[in-house]
């Protein structure tokens, strides 16, 4: 969960998670020397008032510095010794198993030719040293890797089903000093899904599924946990729940996490079928859940389809249809024809999709029910609120909405800083939650008038920056100052007035804040439009040599008593001067409004509009003079091949599809994210039709040829006139 005010504090970079201790005990390990708390921390503290001050200090430090989740852990002990060594062991242990994986062969101190045989997959020399010292097969150097893990690691198919065929069982279930087989190998590390199968079928396999490693590890937990999609699917369907269950009663929860952490919700989803009522430490999972993107639960069939063309076989697409319709059932026939699809996938990590967007909102649907059996503490104390604010943090709007239906009090979620999922979606910007929550909450002032802990309201939050998630736009700077701006105003709408001069606890206002955070923001956005109008003047300015000098060189040339062109009453030519005098005006303005540009004030307002609509005035102005130049080069090779009519043709058809078509679609990218920016605004639901959208920016363009165009000459009639009644 999200601590932004101890971040803020300085104490650390980010709060203790699962998956930052390292980082964290570095970060803290220097404050507390800072402090000069570091040596009680380590050696505990005498009883003497002062040591008890410091140790208390130290012990409150690392409570803020960790997560809710974390919290629970340490918030029952008493002294900071007691607290950081019980982190140690706690969070270490929260790391999941790996695989130790190297160069076996660098350690072997007996039979090093074999090894070296095995590794690089030479059977020739593997089987001539088998007959040699057919007891080879059995040795293992210190790390436990007998040859049969380095060709499983190797993925050398043909090396692995002789050993097995000379090692029998007694091989097969032979672990290194991890405890791992060579099946948790291929499961945990090389996702080899054709080496498991083979394990899995010769005699005495399916015992290899219920092998643990030293930590308490069986294959398909640990193919879960590596994220291996194709693996877990097949070991899933190959692996009883007895199995699964045997070890710990909390297991068949740890492999649901996993499953869900790496998106493979039809293991997940099978997961929650076999269990009869789902116990309350399965809500645990919802902290990942929350974590899921909310487009996952947004695709139509065709979409999902589609996808399955795309990235699948034909049997992933049957399957998928087959899934999608509810006629697939996890049986032996099902398994087959999965194997079928795996088949010849040796070494690879290509991934079967099942359609996942189908299958998240019906394991949200599974855990709503359990939900809504337990009180607000049970929830409380297993996390669901704070469930509620990840899911707001990654803007998923189903996650928010199940468990709305559930339990309506967790709609009002609260961080310890006093931030609730209205405040997430404004810091995180996820417009869909804004949305949803401005939707929901019927009596607004409730939000409208809270307070974090530091004094920032709904509209100091939202005059923060943002995370910067549009900079993959070409015109990321500049596009994401407007959204960010887009999104300071519609949170203005929302908020009541006196939000708007309210000063927070460092007595500044959001207006101050907004400006304050967003300084080298507005720098970028500017750099950029600066540079592109100068790149997009320069290449006005070449059309404007050309276009000007082309009028003199006209085709088919002048005579020589009147200078009128010899071909001026034919069709081509008068194409030509028409697309010339258009191509010659467009790129005038072109340049006049990236002039302006250079000149222009680049305040935060500015990146609303006004600054997006001149550059998409002047790419659009530069489309049409580069279009009008390639037609007047059209006609002026029309006349010149006339007596060719192949060659004109040919010559034609080339340069309108690889030139003009190249130069309306480049621009247009960038114009149209220009467009939907500045007239789509899905922060408050508001969007134009096309045909306003076609009418406000015809106005535009009607007044950017009154400003560029008419007001130059108005003025430059102005002093002609001036000058001659003067004289």
């Amino acid at each position: 969960m999200e601590c932004i005010g101890v971040a803020s504090r300085g104490i650390v970079h980010e709060v203790l998670t699962r998956y930052n201790y390292q980082q964290w005990k570095t970060l803290m390990k220097s404050y507390l020397r800072g402090e000069n708390l570091w040596e009680v921390v380590v050696n505990g503290y005498a009883s003497t008032p002062i040591d008890a001050q410091r140790d208390a200090k130290a012990l409150h430090i690392i409570q803020l510095s960790c997560a809710p989740i974390i919290f629970e852990q340490i918030k029952h002990l008493q002294t900071a010794h007691e607290a950081w060594n019980h982190l140690a062991e706690v969070c270490r242990s929260e790391v999941q198993p790996h695989i130790r994986h190297g160069v076996v062969s660098d350690n072997v101190s007996e039979h090093k030719d074999l090894y070296k045989f095995v590794k690089n997959g030479d059977w020739e020399g593997t089987s001539s040293y088998l007959r040699d010292q057919p007891n080879a097969i059995f040795w293992a150097p210190p790390s436990g890797r007998t040859v049969l893990h380095v060709a499983t690691i190797e993925g050398h198919m043909k090396i692995v089903e002789w050993l097995v065929y000379l090692g029998k069982k007694q091989l097969v279930e032979m672990q290194d000093e991890d405890g791992n087989t060579a099946l948790a190998l291929a499961a945990g590390y090389t996702g080899n899904v054709n080496i498991a199968r083979y394990f899995v079928n010769v005699e005495g396999g399916l015992e290899l599924l219920a092998i643990e490693n030293k930590e308490g590890e069986i294959p398909l937990l640990l193919a879960a946990n590596s994220g291996r999609k194709r693996m877990t699917r097949y070991l899933h369907f190959r692996t009883s729940f007895d199995v699964i269950d045997k070890q710990s009663s909390d297991n068949r929860v740890l492999l649901l996490e996993r499953c869900i952490q790496a998106h493979i919700f039809d293991v997940a989803l099978g997961l929650l079928k076999s269990y009869g009522e789902l116990p309350i430490q399965s809500l645990r999972v919802l902290q990942e859940l929350a974590r899921v993107p909310s487009e996952y639960s947004q695709a139509s069939r065709w979409q999902t389809i589609v996808y399955s063309l795309k990235t699948g076989t034909l049997v992933d697409l049957i399957l998928t249809i087959m899934h999608m319709f509810g006629k697939l059932v996890v049986s032996e026939s099902t398994t087959d024809l999965y194997e079928l699809n795996t088949k010849n996938t040796e070494n690879t990590e290509s991934i079967y999709i099942f359609p996942h967007k189908l299958e998240f909102p019906e394991i949200l649907r599974y855990y709503k029910d359990i939900v809504s059996k337990f009180n607000s503490s049970e929830l409380r104390d297993a996390l669901v609120y704070d469930a509620m604010l990840e899911a707001a943090k990654h803007g998923n709007v189903e996650f928010i909405n199940a468990m709305r239906e559930a339990n309506h009090d967790l709609l009002w979620a609260m961080d310890d800083h006093g931030r609730d999922i209205f405040s997430y979606a404004v810091l995180h910007r996820k417009y869909n939650v804004f949305q949803l929550m401005s939707s929901l909450c019927g009596n607004k002032d409730i939000i409208n008038y809270t307070t974090d802990m530091l004094g920032n309201n709904l509209l100091h939050l939202a005059a923060r920056l943002g995370p910067l998630s549009d900079l993959n736009l070409r015109p990321g700077a500049a596009l994401q100052m407007q959204r960010e701006i887009q999104w300071f105003k519609a949170v203005v709408e929302v908020v009541h007035i006196k939000c708007r001069e309210a000063k927070n606890d460092e007595g500044k206002k959001p207006e101050e804040i907004f400006i304050e955070t967003h300084k080298e923001l507005m720098k970028d956005g500017e750099k950029w439009a600066k540079e592109t109008a100068a790149t997009f003047a320069i290449v006005g300015g070449l059309v404007i040599t050309v276009m000007f000098a082309a009028i003199f060189t006209v085709p088919g040339g002048l005579l020589q008593d009147t200078g009128m062109p010899i071909l001026i009453k034919q069709k081509r030519f008068t194409v030509f001067i028409v697309a010339d005098v258009i191509s010659l005006l467009a790129s005038i303005i072109t340049v006049l409004i990236y002039i302006d540009l250079q000149t222009s004030r680049y305040a935060p307002t500015d990146f609303l509009k006004r600054l997006p609509i001149k550059i998409m005035s002047g790419l659009g102005f530069l489309s049409l003079s580069l279009v009008s130049m390639m037609i007047a080069y059209c006609a002026a090779l029309g006349i010149v091949l006339q007596k060719s009519s192949l060659y004109k043709h040919f010559y034609v058809g080339i340069v309108v599809l690889a030139c003009v078509l190249f130069i309306l679609l480049v621009p247009l990218q960038l114009i149209s994210q220009i467009v939907n920016f500045t007239t789509v605004n899905p922060i408050n639901g508001r969007q134009e039709t096309f045909i306003r959208r076609v009418f406000r920016y015809s106005r535009v363009f009607v007044k950017m040829l009154v400003y560029y165009i008419c007001d130059p000459l108005s003025n430059f009639f102005f002093k002609f006139v001036v000058k001659i009644s003067g004289s």
